[in-house]
């Protein structure tokens, strides 16, 4: 027995050696390896070293800075997260973060629920808008998320919001103040094709353009537009902010497209007012050699744009949007003379400010679901407060 303790006491004392000897490898690696900024796995800042003061201390924060800087500087952390999602899906787990794994890899981003009185101060300023401009024609698209459309694909049991009944909430609180053009309809038409991305949250230049075909109407274009586009691929590399955030599927590599008009002129003037830029496309291929490669469509969101068309049309459309807009907007290019493009999240100034400034005859609010009921800056600009 004697023997048995002392092998085992061995044993131990090996296996504490060993695991010390590993966490002193560590820590050798973390003091040599310099600091990284930018993970481009996860596609986010990392944290910097902590900041240190007598009030950071006292309140605690120091050390909480202590905690994030070890955790995203760790040696190894990408491995071990890769591991750490393998782990979890071979136990069954099909959810990381706000991001379901669904069938066949499909990532799903939970459906948002709407802090109520911000959405009713959202909707209020739309309707007053639509009030204070009576001569302009103002139409709303409000495209559901994948986890709505492709429901589907969710994990059994995956217990997520009816954003169907939101959208309808959204359409009953807006009533006749402004068109509805039925984004939901056209999709779950069209759910078994790629009208979204697997590793991303935005749905395709697919997608975007079956919402076109269907909104032509009401947007004043009375041509058939299913044949005048065609369709170019321009990255076969792409894999989004889902894969990134759940560190799922960080091996998918999935397309990107641009839709561009097989007839006529399309050359552009793209103003980015607040920026001071200015460039001759609405597309930034520079943007494919990063990770954020859905910001070839227009470069990626920005405050305020005036896009200026050589269309013969003489109608200015003031859009309203959040980043899924960003590759519906060129398709609108051949039929107006003027695009103005504000997103809130990013705009200081005041809605006054843009129809002082522009001409708009027509308004589009253009918005996902899971981003307009979490946008809280929509009624600041309407209503300057």
């Amino acid at each position: 027995m004697d023997k048995k303790k002392k092998k085992k006491g061995y044993a131990e004392a090996l296996l504490g050696m060993v695991f010390l000897l590993f966490l002193f490898i560590i820590m050798i690696i973390n003091l040599i390896v310099p600091d990284s900024s930018i993970s481009e796995e996860e596609n986010r800042v990392l944290s910097s070293g902590p900041a240190f003061s007598l009030n950071n201390i006292l309140s605690g924060t120091f050390m909480e800075q202590v905690e994030e800087y070890a955790s995203d500087q760790f040696a190894g952390r990408n491995i071990l997260r890769r591991l750490k999602v393998g782990v979890d899906m071979l136990g069954g787990v099909r959810q990381e973060g706000d991001v379901y794994i669904g069938s066949d890899g499909q990532l799903l981003e939970e459906i948002k629920v709407p802090e109520q009185e911000n959405l009713q101060a959202n909707l209020d300023a739309i309707r007053q808008f639509t009030e204070d401009y009576p001569d302009l024609t103002v139409n709303m698209i409000l495209v559901p998320d994948a986890a709505n459309i492709l429901s589907g694909s969710l994990p059994a049991l995956a217990a997520v919001e009816n954003q169907s009944q939101l959208i309808s909430m959204v359409k009953n609180g807006l009533a006749d103040s402004v068109g509805w053009i039925d984004a939901s309809s056209v999709l779950n038409r069209h759910r078994s094709e790629k009208i979204y991305y697997k590793t991303d949250r935005y749905w395709t230049a697919l997608g975007a353009f079956y919402t076109f075909q269907e909104a032509a109407p009401a947007l004043g274009i009375s041509e058939d537009v299913s044949d005048k586009y065609v369709s170019y691929t321009v990255s076969g590399s792409f894999n989004g902010s889902l894969a990134a955030r759940s560190g799922a599927c960080l091996d998918e590599k999935e397309t990107i497209e641009i839709y561009a008009p097989t007839q006529g002129d399309d050359d552009v003037i793209v103003d980015y007012v607040d920026e001071g830029k200015r460039t001759s496309s609405l597309y930034d291929s520079a943007c494919l050699e990063g990770r954020n490669q859905y910001e070839v469509y227009l470069g990626g969101d920005t405050s305020l744009l005036d896009i200026r068309t050589v269309s013969t049309s003489q109608k200015r459309i003031l859009v309203v949007k959040d980043s899924f807009a960003n590759c519906f907007i060129p398709l609108l290019a051949p039929y107006f003379r003027e695009i103005v493009v504000v997103d809130p999240r990013y705009y200081s100034g005041t809605i006054e400010d843009i129809m002082a400034t522009y001409k708009i005859t027509d308004t589009l609010f253009l918005y996902s679901g899971n981003g307009f009921f979490t946008d809280n800056s929509i009624s600041g600009v309407f209503t300057g407060e």
